[in-house]
């Protein structure tokens, strides 16, 4: 597997399409928390317009990131690419903050209590079920 996912790391082209590959599965991620939290969380009040929204966002961001690839071109050899690496992984390393923040392994002002209390549930020992017995 580590020899196949080297192939994607030969050249520039292959690189940014890497790296596009976990921004739209980090989206996917994040998104699917989001979606998971909000509908589940007594806390947060779900709303499927609000949904839409957030994959309208994410998928003009994404769309945006397509388009910075010819303007990167325009710019002068190693600054262009530099700049598209440099926008490309800044914006993965931010997605991956908003993953973060639903698991509650980063700090952010998102209630998230039945999100983990689900989590945790699934890790919990089966004495606490069975004593009751």
């Amino acid at each position: 597997m580590i020899t196949w996912l080297q192939q994607y790391l030969k050249t520039d082209n292959t690189k940014l399409i890497y790296i596009l590959s976990l921004i739209l599965g980090s989206n996917i991620i994040d998104f699917s928390a989001g979606w998971f939290n909000a509908k589940f969380n007594p806390k947060v009040e779900f709303s499927s317009s609000k949904a839409i929204m957030g994959i309208a966002r994410k998928l003009f961001l994404f769309m945006l990131l397509i388009y910075s690839i010819p303007l990167a071109l325009i710019i002068p050899e190693p600054l262009g690419i530099s700049a598209l690496y440099v926008l490309y992984l800044g914006y993965l390393a931010s997605e991956l903050n908003s993953v973060m923040n639903h698991f509650k392994l980063a700090k952010d002002d998102k209630s998230v209590d039945p999100f983990i209390n689900f989590f945790k549930s699934l890790f919990k020992d089966n004495k606490d079920v069975n004593s009751n017995d």
